[in-house]
């Protein structure tokens, strides 16, 4: 599985509080931290003062993420931001691969 950065942030302020509420509800109903085959929410960090946040998470494909992500993005005008990134370990197994 490949794992992602993802920046978010809100359009305004009124689709923030609706997502809020909307968040805080599938979180009451643990939904929200998502870990299948296909799927892992690693970690999830709101900065609501500027209306934004990160996630860590590792997902199967692009298409996995985008699906997952795309009843915030088309409900509550989230715009993300998303890049692949290495682990320590990946990158300490490229560089010891260019020294041999």
């Amino acid at each position: 599985m490949q794992l992602y950065v993802i920046f978010w942030s809100f359009q305004n302020a009124e689709d923030q509080l609706f997502a809020t509420n909307q968040f805080c509800e599938f979180l009451k109903e643990d939904k929200i931290f998502i870990k299948s085959h296909e799927l892992e929410l690693i970690f999830l960090a709101h900065t609501p003062q500027d209306g934004s946040g990160t996630i860590i998470c590792k997902a199967q494909n692009i298409t996995v993420l985008y699906s997952n992500l795309r009843i915030w993005r088309d409900n509550f005008s989230i715009s993300f931001n998303i890049k692949p990134a290495l682990t320590s370990e990946e990158v300490l197994s490229i560089n010891n691969s260019k020294e041999s």
